[in-house]
């Protein structure tokens, strides 16, 4: 039975994957940052795929690496779409931690932090995760309306002379996620 289970995800991974192949390149292509695509597995983060950015600093954060849920912009997206309940057993299975002196380790202000990515549909996070890197993430849905992954992009805090204006950066990764979204057969009504 685990074996079936694995397999479905690792199914459902695929066709993510795929759905999301030209949306990421595109993304990476505009930005010049690095693309990052997570899933909830087992009450983690995994990175299921990504695209390296351009420029002199590379983000690491490698396929298949395993996080607490919690951790970072993707992270932080998957669990604003969680029940209250749900989002509470997990930091209680795994404690917010402190990774950089910004990182969020009280669980009342991380759960009004979570509020407001769901108000807002996307999440700006700027060293809370890892020291000088800022990273922007919205979700992806599926045909059910259910959260099934994470899209985001990291970039060193000192490439803040973009290509393009950060509000301008956030829209791309918000019509990235819908684009993906939209080929797992989600409907925006």
């Amino acid at each position: 039975m685990r074996l079936f289970e694995l397999g479905g995800i690792v199914f459902s991974s695929f066709s993510l994957r795929q759905a999301a192949a030209q949306p990421m390149n595109i993304l990476q292509e505009e930005t010049g940052a690095t693309v990052l695509l997570g899933v909830k597995i087992e009450d983690h983060l995994v990175y299921v795929d990504k695209r390296e950015g351009r420029g002199p600093l590379r983000i690491s954060s490698d396929i298949g690496w395993r996080r607490p849920l919690h951790y970072g912009m993707l992270g932080m997206v998957l669990m604003a779409y969680l029940e209250p309940r749900e989002a509470r057993r997990i930091i209680k299975k795994h404690p917010l931690e402190l990774h950089t002196p910004l990182s969020i380790t009280d669980e009342d202000a991380f759960s009004l932090r979570l509020g407001r990515i769901r108000e807002e549909g996307w999440v700006l996070e700027k060293e809370e995760a890892v020291e000088g890197v800022l990273g922007v993430a919205a979700p992806v849905r599926d045909y059910s309306r259910q959260v099934v992954a994470a899209l985001g992009i990291a970039l060193p805090v000192g490439q803040r002379r973009l290509s393009r204006p950060l509000d301008r950066i956030i829209e791309l990764v918000k019509r990235a996620c819908e684009d993906i979204s939209s080929d797992l057969g989600y409907l925006k009504i």
